[in-house]
């Protein structure tokens, strides 16, 4: 004979008929973060009132990185997202050339333009600025490297020096630095920098005579005062070529933490230091994709093992920015090689870092317009909002 079962007591009446009403009557708006629901009610009326489909990125070619409309439009933008697809300065193996597209496409896919941000609020950066993709700058006819980060200079002065727009970019290998470092610098006055990286990139013109390469982008900034070595954090440094390269860390006073000793600090220690590093200065973020242990990135030019957690970064980044001490103006994620990526694993990773460096960005514009939000407009009109 089988044992009868004790049923757990029934919900209680009172609740049953809510939920049964909220089964019938109620959709997922009622319940949205107010501010959450006037961005999607703000962005269903745009481009002829059709709003905006963010549940997914079929078709969505005419939209930018993340959703963001493509404009070169550069006199209300506040943010400019964009692509530089260089490659000459890959070291070994796989080139970069095709990682701005890719993770344009990739950044489209996280099925959302908002997202939880911490004591219940949220990030809504189309809301908190106005964010454009300029697209990717063609250089493709300049078959010299040094043709080619002129032309992207040309660029990067209208849009940072002339328009005062903060750039986010992506690579390309690490030349593609040399632009927005100058660029703000020239602007803001000389930059902290929070650099992860499996190596130093701190080549000098005595090392190597060449005016543009993945390894001096720093040190030619320092040389021009764009950039501060003692206020610039290099994180996640190692490999065998480390001992061959180390003096210039030494002798220009950048503050250098191993990939060993970081692994091994928390993100909340990690976090302090890089604060206290960088101080209240205008900040610049270099991500170096291959800082990231290959379980994360092997999608890379130059691999190098025992590397960063990816959840590790982005950890650190998240209590440097809560802590609200330092000013960001401007970032990039580089040498991420899309053809090394078959099940597009590490692509969604930068593009998931990327977001996050983005929401910072648009909240720190928001911060320095005295808490106001100056919202991005699309042009475009789209499918249905979910509201």
């Amino acid at each position: 004979m089988k044992k009868e079962i004790k049923k757990y007591p029934a919900i209680p009446q009172e609740r049953l008929e809510k939920y049964q009403d909220l089964w019938k009557n109620s959709t997922s708006r009622d319940g949205v973060h107010p501010d959450v629901k006037a961005h999607l009610e703000r962005v269903k009326t745009m481009g002829g009132g059709q709003g905006i489909e963010f549940l997914s990125n079929i078709n969505k070619d005419y939209l930018g990185a993340f959703m963001a409309p493509f404009s070169r439009d550069l006199e209300e933008a506040d943010i400019a997202i964009i692509g530089m697809p260089f490659e000459k300065s890959a070291p070994m193996n796989a080139s970069h050339k095709y990682g701005p597209k890719a993770l344009r496409e990739l950044s489209k896919n996280f099925m959302g333009t908002t997202e939880p941000w911490i004591n219940g609020e949220f990030d809504i950066p189309f809301d908190f600025a106005n964010i454009i993709d300029y697209g990717t700058i063609d250089t493709y006819g300049q078959f010299d490297l040094s043709g080619e980060m002129e032309h992207a200079i040309e660029h990067y002065r209208k849009i940072v020096c002339d328009n005062h727009i903060i750039p986010f970019m992506w690579g390309g290998d690490h030349t593609v630095s040399v632009a927005p470092l100058m660029t703000l610098g020239e602007t803001y006055g000389p930059l902290s920098v929070i650099h992860f990286d499996a190596h130093y990139d701190l080549v000098t013109e005595a090392d190597f005579p060449y005016p543009y390469h993945s390894g001096n982008m720093f040190t030619q900034n320092f040389a021009k005062g764009n950039v501060d070595p003692e206020r610039m954090i290099q994180i996640g440094i190692r490999g065998r070529m480390t001992g061959l390269v180390g003096g210039h860390a030494k002798n220009f006073g950048t503050n250098v933490y191993f990939a060993d000793e970081a692994r091994v600090m928390s993100p909340r220690e990690m976090a302090d230091k890089i604060i206290e590093v960088v101080g209240d200065g205008p900040t610049y973020i270099s991500l170096d994709l291959d800082s990231l242990d290959p379980v994360y990135n092997s999608a890379s030019s130059a691999v190098e093992p025992f590397g960063l957690d990816a959840n590790w970064v982005h950890d650190v980044l998240k209590l440097v920015r809560m802590s609200g001490k330092v000013n960001l103006v401007g970032a990039d994620v580089v040498e991420y090689a899309p053809q090394n990526d078959p099940a597009k694993t590490f692509g969604y990773i930068a593009a998931g870092l990327s977001w996050k460096i983005l929401c910072w960005l648009a909240a720190d514009v928001k911060r320095r317009n005295g808490g106001e939000n100056h919202p991005t407009n699309w042009p475009q009109a789209f499918g249905n909002v979910t509201l």
